[in-house]
């Protein structure tokens, strides 16, 4: 018969759900008139077990019913029993697949269904099929390599060892790399879980996807990493500007005795002594460039910019970039047309572009081919190899590329810094590239740094192209220093600096020149003793950088004692200041150790009165 429905109440069910066992012996209809089936199915004896959860709950009955009278009412009680427990386990097990049934439906996650032992898939939510881009059909179709990356350790193998895992170890969790249907890369969070599924073992894999959250991981870290070098670079900046001052004070004085050692040889007509200090000469001066190149990389040092047409500037400078190279090292130049002018100081975007070649040139050992190339680049976004920064934008792009043997990942985060080298004792002083950051960053620009190992390296400068309403206002060429006669020099000059070398020797040169000059080591006593006659100056001199009372302090001390008094600052620091601004306050220049004795001379000149006899 097919399975009919009736009320509870009013039937011998009522005595039996939830209750106790049940037993009628005759006359079953008569009893419950309220009952329709029984006349209806003739049922004149019945017999009922109550049917119970393991926590209790009452799940509904187990029942006999019988045209004649039951007989053995010990024997029923028992069979019922017996299959109560049976049916009752069957009730709990399909009560517990259709709530299982129901939550993998309707679960918000991945949920995968593996075989034990062979980890094939045997069932998947509809999530995992949207999440995948399969069919449900299709996704029991598909091994564990169709859902993995392709890439060690996202791969099929890797995947049956966290299944193999799971099964012997027990719960695992992981992140692992998935591939969807149409190819597209995502992260997942995975849980594997070994479960009992429809009375059956099976691995249960929940994923949970967490692209957004690695992606957001990505770039904390790379800005926790362009911060370290940020940090780092400032340190380095700071720590080199320090060097440059002490060196500078030294270089002052070691140039300014050398000068006058070698006119003091000429006018004895000493050859040999002059070809040596000569010697020294040249040597200092080396030592000074290297200063200089140190100070470009803390961005002491400013250079002149100026409207500069790169494509110009690279034919123009090739033949000295030719003849810096060797006959073996084959050098070609690509300059694509119409690039827009940059603005930067020619003289050191020359600097730059020879110290990429001379690398080049040592990674190539000598001999191979070397790539110049000018271009524009419009689009995309990039990281600075340097700065780490995540730049965009439109720049005009100098890439110089070699043929060497590529750059280690290892070098590549310590090559900017001062001083760092690959290459042997003696052969590389370690500014080169530390020099290119400070320049290229000094005008707006970035570097790129393409290598792999084996595959040569590739350096890209990245100069912002100037807009066109900007060449009206773009700074002009720098002049020539000014070759003067040094001819007997008048008056009173007052000399304040803090280090008794730089101080003995501007002395020594101004009096050798025919000026009456005090030195002052103390700031402070240099401040009280002018004070007591401002008018008897000339011209005073400062260092800037002096303890307690710096040299710009002291100038406006003075000032405003005497407002027509010509200061002037000096300074062997890479200090952040501009000329423009301090002659904005009366000062009248500002001036870099070491110091030029001939331009030196030349502005003395104009500035003191004249001698008069």
């Amino acid at each position: 018969r097919e399975n009919i429905s009736y009320p509870l109440a009013g039937t011998p069910c009522a005595e039996v759900f939830g209750k106790r066992f049940h037993l009628v012996e005759g006359g079953l209809a008569e009893r419950y008139v309220a009952d329709p089936n029984l006349r209806q199915f003739n049922i004149d004896s019945y017999a009922g077990y109550p049917l119970f959860a393991s926590d209790g709950r009452p799940l509904g009955l187990i029942a006999v019913g019988h045209r004649g009278p039951l007989p053995e009412h010990g024997r029923v009680e028992a069979i019922l029993r017996i299959f109560s427990v049976r049916a009752a386990a069957e009730l709990q097990r399909l009560e517990a697949e259709a709530s299982y049934r129901a939550i993998f439906e309707a679960s918000e996650d991945a949920v995968f269904v593996h075989d034990l032992h062979s980890g094939a898939l045997v069932d998947v939510n509809p999530r995992a099929c949207e999440a995948y881009g399969y069919r449900y059909e299709e996704m029991l179709r598909l091994t564990l390599d169709d859902f993995s990356a392709g890439y060690p350790p996202y791969t099929g193998v890797e995947a049956a060892r966290w299944l193999a895992r799971a099964r012997e170890e027990g719960p695992q969790r992981f992140e692992w790399h998935r591939r969807n249907r149409d190819g597209s890369l995502h992260w997942d969070e995975v849980f594997l879980k070994r479960a009992p599924i429809a009375g059956i073992e099976r691995i249960l894999a929940f994923t949970r996807e967490i692209t957004q959250r690695k992606e957001a991981e990505h770039q904390r870290e790379q800005l926790e990493r362009q911060l370290r070098q940020a940090q780092r670079m400032e340190a380095i900046g700071h720590l080199t500007g320090g060097i440059a001052h002490d060196f500078n004070n030294l270089l002052t004085s070691m140039l300014g005795y050398t000068v006058m050692a070698a006119e003091l040889a000429e006018r004895q007509g000493d050859e040999r002594q002059c070809r040596y200090l000569a010697q020294v000469q040249r040597s200092v001066e080396k030592a000074r460039d290297l200063i200089q190149q140190m100070l470009t990389f803390s961005r002491g040092s400013r250079g002149q910019p100026q409207v500069v047409d790169l494509a110009r500037l690279l034919g123009e400078f090739r033949p000295l970039l030719q003849s810096a190279l060797p006959d073996s090292v084959e050098m070609t130049v690509e300059r694509a047309e119409g690039l827009p002018p940059v603005l930067t100081d020619p003289l050191q975007l020359e600097q730059v572009l020879m110290n990429l070649c001379i690398n080049a040139r040592d990674a190539m050992g000598g001999s191979g081919p070397l790539r110049i190339t000018l271009r524009r680049s419009t689009s995309g976004e990039h990281v600075c190899a340097s700065c780490l920064q995540r730049f965009t934008g439109d720049f005009v792009v100098l890439s110089v590329a070699d043929s060497g043997p590529g750059i280690e990942e290892a070098v590549q985060a310590h090559m900017f810094e001062p001083f760092f080298t690959t290459k042997p004792p003696g052969q590389g002083s370690g500014m080169g590239l530390s020099m290119v950051h400070g320049i290229v960053h000094e005008y707006g620009g970035h570097l790129l740094l393409h290598s792999r190992p084996g595959e040569g390296a590739c350096f890209e400068v990245l100069l912002p192209p100037l807009a066109m309403e900007a060449l009206e206002v773009a700074g002009g060429a720098t002049s020539s220093p000014l070759r003067v006669q040094q001819s007997p020099l008048h008056g009173r000059v007052a000399v304040v600096d803090d280090d008794p070398l730089v101080g003995e020797f501007m002395v020594e040169c101004l009096s050798r020149w025919g000026l009456e000059v005090r030195w002052w080591q103390d700031a402070e006593q240099a401040a009280a003793d002018l004070a007591s006659a401002p008018y008897a100056w000339d011209l005073a001199i400062l260092d800037q950088c002096m303890p307690q009372l710096g040299g710009l302090q002291l100038a406006r001390r003075l000032l405003a004692m005497r407002a027509d008094l010509p200061v002037v600052l000096y300074t062997g620091f890479s200090d952040p200041l501009d000329e423009a601004a301090v002659q904005a306050q009366g000062i009248r220049a500002l001036w870099h150790k070491p110091l030029d004795q001939e331009r030196l001379h030349g502005w003395l000149r104009g500035l003191l009165p004249a001698e008069t006899g």
